[in-house]
């Protein structure tokens, strides 16, 4: 429909009755999310986590996206704290494999689930599920400052009231409604990454694939694989793909693969766009599960396991924030005053018009400062994770889970010694913030 002929109705006002009150609301429970609201109650803040799904993970666990990237670079941590803590919790339970030279970390999604749930839980977190972020109010006594988040759950619209709110949504759903500069991150090409949805198989010959992505600087594609999908594609039977990977990324179990292999171009953050990805993708790996089952030996009695709950997301928004993080800053890092995490993911960009990945390896690890986590013009919100301040090439190494968790934890302290001391998130000083993280095992 074009704009002339579109249509509105006016939605009549109402009261909103305010359910919860936090010194912190984290919007999000995925990989930046959970990590943020354990670090910000670790640190005496009063927290709120709210996710839109009946479990914690986001992409790890709704969209099977595996494996978790990245912990290490040439074999030496690049990430701690409180990620590594989980990790090593799923590996308790036979959960993750936690000892690979890349630092790559296959794990079960359910151990994945569960223990995150168990932390966020013993670190006294508030946990609201099945609430979906729907919009926010302005204190209009103050500029940049939210006063509540407003949510839609089984009980109706819902009021959170806060001090201070923290984006993790991977999608900017609170920050792209609180007035705050931000933008799509295809605004100089015009494409976004695609959206891929992950499925699991069963019994497949696993003696006959590369199952770790054990090594760095390797693209792991599965050559086999992909003649097959670009016979398909010739002949006009499957539309696109990428890969594909078929690996122990998020599967564990002997005669198991999770396989990343379709592809669709759109905008996950357009309602329309992303519910059409879905009905395609899902026909998609039919095709494919098709396709592999008939021609490749090791997998002649392999069984569709599961498919993600939802599509996994590359990306979509990201805040104007007081630092935004370039291609140069990835590839010659030099360090920053108020550095609070580390990154050393390829600059790995999907196409989304074809089947091509185009991978820039580092050399070494880069930083990654905290005015990247911070909107211009707030005062008492964050994000981290999908949302941050960075040029499309520079996201397209940090918007890993590893950086996104690494992300949470600088994320949830911020927002922890910001209420501690009653200031703005503009007004925190990155050192301090640092010294912080430091204290807590974070690698800064």
């Amino acid at each position: 429909m074009n704009e002339i002929n579109k249509k509105f109705i006016a939605e009549p006002a109402r009261q909103i009755e305010v359910v919860r009150e936090a010194d912190v609301v984290v919007c999000g429970g995925g990989p930046s999310g959970f990590i943020a609201a354990i670090a910000a109650a670790r640190n005496g803040a009063k927290t709120l986590l709210l996710e839109h799904y009946g479990f914690l993970g986001g992409m790890a666990t709704a969209g099977l996206v595996g494996p978790i990237s990245k912990f290490n670079f040439g074999g030496d941590r690049i990430v701690s704290g409180i990620p590594e803590e989980f990790i090593g919790r799923m590996a308790h339970l036979n959960g993750a494999i936690i000892d690979l030279q890349s630092g790559n970390v296959p794990y079960d999604p359910e151990i994945y689930k569960y223990i995150a749930l168990k932390m966020v839980e013993e670190a006294g977190v508030d946990i609201l599920l099945h609430s979906r972020i729907v919009g926010c109010v302005p204190d209009p006594s103050r500029a940049g400052t939210l006063s509540h988040v407003l949510i839609e759950n089984k009980s109706g619209r819902q009021a959170i009231a806060a001090k201070y709110f923290l984006d993790c949504t991977g999608t900017g759903d609170l920050v792209s409604r609180s007035g705050l500069p931000w933008e799509m991150r295809n605004r100089n090409d015009g494409e976004l990454q695609p959206m891929s949805l992950y499925f699991r198989l069963g019994g497949v010959d696993t003696t006959a694939f590369n199952l770790l992505m054990a090594q760095d600087g390797v693209k792991y594609a599965n050559v086999e694989l992909k003649n097959l999908l670009l016979e398909e594609v010739a002949a006009g039977r499957l539309s696109n793909f990428g890969g594909p990977w078929a690996l122990h990324g998020s599967a564990l179990r002997e005669g198991q693969l999770s396989v990343n292999a379709t592809r669709f171009r759109g905008n996950a953050a357009d309602g329309d766009d992303i519910s059409t990805a879905e009905q395609t993708l899902r026909e998609d790996v039919m095709r494919i599960v098709r396709v592999f089952t008939e021609k490749v030996p090791a997998m002649r009695d392999a069984y569709l396991i599961d498919t993600a709950t939802q599509v996994g997301i590359r990306e979509t928004r990201g805040i104007k924030g007081l630092y935004t993080m370039t291609l140069e800053d990835i590839i010659r890092s030099g360090g920053f005053d108020d550095t609070v995490a580390y990154g050393g993911h390829p600059v790995d960009i999907h196409r989304a018009a074809d089947s091509k990945q185009d991978v820039n390896f580092l050399q070494e690890p880069y930083a990654i400062p905290y005015r990247s986590l911070v909107p211009q013009g707030a005062a008492n919100l964050l994000v981290a994770g999908g949302c941050l301040s960075a040029t499309r090439e520079a996201f397209a190494s940090i918007r890993v889970q590893a950086q996104c968790m690494a992300l949470g934890q600088a994320a949830g302290t911020a927002m922890a010694l910001c209420t501690r001391g009653n200031i703005s998130v503009s007004e925190l000083d990155g050192k301090s913030l640092r010294a912080a993280l430091k204290g807590q095992g974070a690698i800064v």
